[in-house]
C-alpha cells in the first residue's frame, strides 16, 4: 500500500469552495425573492398612496349633497400618511389631474452578506387620476 499522506487536507479545501457556491447560490436565491417580494409591496404601497391620495374629497361638499372636488393639498398629504404608514418612505406629486407616488424600501440581505451585500433597495410606482364626485 502506498502512502497516503502527500494528499491530507487536499479533499478539505474542494468541499470548502464547493461549499462557499452553494451558499452564494443559495443566497442569490434567498435574497433574490426577497427582494423580488420588496418590490412588489413597494409597488403596492405606492399604488395604494395613490388611491388614498384620490379620495381626498372635499368631506363638508359630500355632505351638502353638492359636487365634492378633489383638494390637491390634503391628496398629497393622505398619500404621504399612507406611504409613512406602510413603512416606507418616498415622494408624492400632484400635477394635471394626476398624483404620483414614488417610494423606497430598503431590506437587508439574509445570506448575501457573506460576500458583501449587506441590504438592497427597491422602487415602487403609482399613479391615480384625480376624479371629483358629484
Amino acid at each position: 500500500m502506498r502512502s497516503v499522506r502527500g494528499e491530507r487536507g487536499s479533499a478539505s479545501v474542494l468541499v470548502v469552495g464547493l461549499s462557499l457556491a452553494v451558499l452564494i447560490g443559495v443566497g442569490f436565491a434567498v435574497d433574490g425573492s426577497r427582494k423580488g417580494l420588496a418590490y412588489s409591496e413597494a409597488t403596492s404601497i405606492a399604488e395604494e398612496a395613490a388611491r388614498a391620495g384620490d379620495q381626498a374629497l372635499r368631506v363638508p361638499a359630500l355632505a351638502a349633497g353638492t359636487d365634492a372636488d378633489v383638494v390637491p393639498d390634503l391628496a398629497a398629504a393622505e398619500a404621504r400618511r399612507y406611504v409613512v404608514s406602510a413603512g416606507a418612505t418616498g415622494t408624492v406629486q400632484v400635477d394635471n389631474g394626476r398624483i404620483v407616488v414614488d417610494t423606497t424600501i430598503v431590506r437587508q440581505t439574509v445570506f448575501l452578506g457573506v460576500i458583501g451585500i449587506g441590504e438592497f433597495t427597491v422602487h415602487g410606482h403609482g399613479v391615480a387620476v384625480l376624479v371629483s364626485a358629484g
